[in-house]
């Protein structure tokens, strides 16, 4: 960020600030039971771009990110969920197919701040001993930007590593969740 600045006399920077909702299934290969539903929630961020050219630009953002899944048995009833909550911070390489259109791809660390685990007809456990602190992950979305600076935004997150720190041999859960966002980019230097 403090590189970004010190360019910002020279080529154009924006600031902006976002929020929207965040639908997130875990994968989890070597376990049984029903299918998992989606945990959604109201999210938000703040990042800096730095636009390189009139095609090249680079966003870092720092985001509250809301990831689990919602837990149900065979036959559909909902038995419980997992809710992960992680600042997560994106660096993103944004290509801009026309001045409001962009194109973005890159990675993203995930810093775990609580892990809770319901149960249908129990309380609230905390779970975050059994998950990594940190996750990593591959990103890609798109973003179209109106003149005033307002902006929508959809991407979609796949961990790359194994989010479970508990050690049961071919058990792995991998986070993956849509991000959906509305914000406000304003601009620095042009």
């Amino acid at each position: 960020m403090a590189m970004a600045f010190t360019s910002a006399q020279a080529q154009n920077f924006k600031l902006g600030v976002s929020a929207g909702i965040d639908a997130a299934r875990m994968a989890i290969s070597g376990a049984s039971g029903g299918p998992l539903k989606y945990r959604t929630e109201v999210v938000g961020g703040l990042h800096g771009e730095l636009e390189l050219s009139r095609t090249v630009g680079l966003q870092l953002e720092v985001n509250y990110a809301a990831q689990g899944a919602g837990l149900a048995s065979e036959d559909l009833s909902s038995i419980g969920s997992y809710q992960l909550n992680y600042i997560t911070v994106p660096l993103l390489v944004k290509l801009y197919g026309t001045p409001r259109l962009s194109f973005f791809a890159g990675p993203q660390a995930g810093f775990l701040l609580s892990a809770k685990m319901k149960a249908a007809g129990q309380g609230e456990t905390d779970a975050k001993d059994q998950f990594k602190s940190t996750d990593f992950y591959g990103v890609f979305g798109a973003e179209y930007r109106f003149d005033n600076g307002i902006f929508i935004s959809g991407r979609y997150n796949a961990s790359l590593s194994n989010s479970f720190d508990v050690d049961e041999p071919g058990y792995e859960v991998h986070n993956r969740y849509f991000s959906f966002r509305i914000g406000y980019a304003f601009s620095i230097g042009e």
